[in-house]
């Protein structure tokens, strides 16, 4: 999200989770809450327009993209990740959700 507002990279040290002790799934979720519902609403509020005409500036690691295209590549990353989780579980014989269906 701050990427697409600023179009360009930010630093690592600006994520409110940075620096954060891990307790429990249960406390992540809580904490997160806040940024996933701003991060939905920021979505909601962008148009067409600005998913075309905003640009995301990372030269720094090789590409120019437009807003719509920068997040569907994040959302696309994350979902590889999920994968990647999922499998691990399956690895360890853990019971796993069911969240593809």
């Amino acid at each position: 999200m701050m990427m697409v507002r600023t179009g360009r990279s930010v630093p690592d040290e600006s994520s409110p989770f940075g620096g954060r002790a891990y307790t429990s799934v249960r406390d992540e979720l809580n904490f997160a809450a806040p940024f996933h519902q701003q991060y939905l609403e920021f979505l909601a509020g962008l148009t067409a327009d600005e998913l075309t005409s905003i640009k995301v500036d990372r030269s720094e690691v090789g590409y120019v993209r437009s807003a719509g295209d920068f997040l569907l590549r994040a959302a696309y990353h994350e979902a590889v990740h999920a994968g990647q989780l999922l499998d691990y579980l399956r690895t360890m014989g853990v019971a796993r959700p069911s969240v593809w269906d």
